[in-house]
């Protein structure tokens, strides 16, 4: 049962995504950094849930970018009020969630196998994705990808030649009332006016406080 449940989380998981991971150059700072993109929010109870509460009517004002790649200045935009989380069912501004997280890679030490996938010393393990209840996702020099229970840095099979350089981002893409799109990190929104952190009640299921 427990091993079904963790199969149906993750192809959840997987359908949230509308493609595959990819290469994503950021600037944070005035330095770049190459992350990994997904375009969902990784982990069995995805956090944080956002509540955006009305100010007048059903709409609220947050600040957010043009892009995320390089931040610049914000920029004003009404959006519907509303819990923001990928459990939510509210009809709110939502184009999409996106996650950016640090490219991890590891080398294979010996011959061995992860899961049902044989691996040959020298083979290299790249993009390393979190999904859920312990499971991640690896692609090989190939191409190939495959799911697994996540490397323990400890295992002596691996060895992590990739790791973070610059933290994990999570945002929100939004539709403006105003006719526009823009980008708003979940840290910042949490942070902005009539805005508060909502609550997770039940496994698929989300909450004002």
């Amino acid at each position: 049962m427990k091993l079904f449940i963790s199969l149906s989380i993750i192809l959840t998981l997987s359908l949230q995504a509308s493609e595959e991971p990819y290469l994503l150059s950021i600037e944070r700072n005035g330095t770049k950094h190459t992350m990994l993109a997904n375009n969902f929010w990784s982990g069995e109870y995805p956090s944080p849930v956002i509540s955006v509460q009305a100010k007048e009517e059903k709409w609220q004002k947050v600040m957010g970018y043009n892009s995320l790649r390089s931040l610049g200045k914000k920029k004003s935009c009404t959006i519907k009020t509303g819990i923001y989380h990928p459990w939510s069912r509210d009809k709110t501004s939502l184009i999409n969630f996106y996650s950016i997280i640090p490219l991890v890679s590891y080398l294979v030490q010996k011959d061995t196998v992860l899961e049902e996938t044989k691996l040959k010393k020298g083979d290299k393990l790249e993009r390393e994705v979190y999904l859920s209840e312990g499971f991640c996702s690896y692609a090989l020099k190939d191409g190939k990808e495959f799911q697994a229970t996540c490397i323990d840095e400890k295992d002596e099979n691996f060895k992590r030649i990739e790791s973070a350089s610059h933290p994990s981002e999570q945002w929100l893409y939004l539709s403006c009332k105003e006719k526009y799109n823009v980008f708003v990190q979940d840290s910042d929104l949490l942070r902005q006016p009539h805005v508060k952190e909502g609550q997770i009640t039940g496994y698929g299921e989300v909450a004002e406080k």
